[in-house]
């Protein structure tokens, strides 16, 4: 099985290193990486190997705006340059939770399905299109909100009405309907070449997004349902149909930081990857994670 793992990630940590070192380890596979613009490549080279690449055309993230759609269909347009059979997208604080021959078997079962989970009753429900309509400001994107920045998101709920975006008024009606899921997924090699020919095709999609909030859990699945895509995995006794082990639930970080506490239950799960992990965990901790 031709696989292409797709990483976004900002800083070296050891889930970065040891899951590249992992998964480089097969001849099959490619490691496609995407660092932030905002930093140096040349503190992501002890990840080099034959099979370890970098994405060229780099962007600089800010969490929550378009730059995360614009750095994903970047890297998706760079590993079409390889013949692959299933492109995974990961940040750099994910491990793998499956072993690579257990992933093939599996997706070798599924018949190739796309792994990405679309928000069901598993899930609190987000309004997509809340997500699309509006030309949000500048404090949307800070991670670490003061009380003022607080105050002021609260001052634009009552007042969205007067920023709501105009190329949402001239180009919504061209999508039937928006959808929203993880942004974390694995699709096949076709249907990223269709995603693809459908955004360079189609400015005014891309146009859309530019002032949206965190836009990329509805960009690629809207995509999706637009071009009729059907070949869709779902299992709902799964935790997501997209195979991402992630902890929403228990906090007091959102996702949650994952420890040797969860093992049993992402053993349990069937995940394939599991995230978020502490930035300086052991090769013990990832030797255990695989084991159990």
């Amino acid at each position: 099985m031709k696989k292409i793992f797709c990483i976004l990630c900002h800083k070296v940590t050891n889930p970065l290193f040891y899951s590249v070192n992992y998964l480089s380890s097969f001849a099959e596979n490619i490691i496609l990486i995407h660092v932030d613009a905002k930093c140096s490549l040349q503190d992501f080279q002890p990840l080099a190997a034959r099979n370890v690449f970098f994405v060229k055309n780099r962007v600089r993230v800010t969490w929550g705006d378009y730059s995360q759609i614009a750095s994903t269909l970047n890297t998706l347009s760079e590993a079409l340059h390889w013949n692959f059979d299933y492109l995974f997208l990961l940040s750099g604080d994910d491990l793998p939770s499956q072993c690579n021959q257990s992933m093939n078997d599996f997706l070798q079962s599924i018949n190739k399905k796309n792994l990405i989970h679309f928000q069901d009753s598993r899930n609190s429900y987000v309004d997509p299109e809340e997500r699309v309509k509006y030309r949000y400001p500048e404090v949307f994107y800070v991670r670490r909100k003061s009380f003022f920045d607080k105050v002021k998101i609260i001052a634009f709920k009552f007042l969205k009405g007067f920023f709501i975006s105009a190329d949402f008024e001239r180009h919504a009606s061209k999508i039937a309907q928006f959808h929203k899921g993880t942004s974390w997924f694995s699709l096949n090699h076709a249907t990223v070449k269709a995603i693809m020919i459908f955004v360079d095709s189609n400015q005014w999609y891309c146009d859309l997004y530019q002032r949206s909030f965190c836009g990329d859990e509805v960009f690629f699945h809207t995509i999706i349902k637009h071009l009729g895509i059907s070949d869709l995995y779902h299992d709902c006794h799964k935790l997501n149909d997209a195979l991402r082990y992630i902890d929403w639930e228990k906090g007091p970080n959102y996702p949650r930081f994952l420890d040797e506490t969860d093992f049993y239950n992402i053993n349990k799960s069937g995940c394939f990857f599991s995230r978020k992990h502490h930035s300086d965990i052991s090769f013990a901790y990832f030797e255990k994670l695989m084991k159990d």
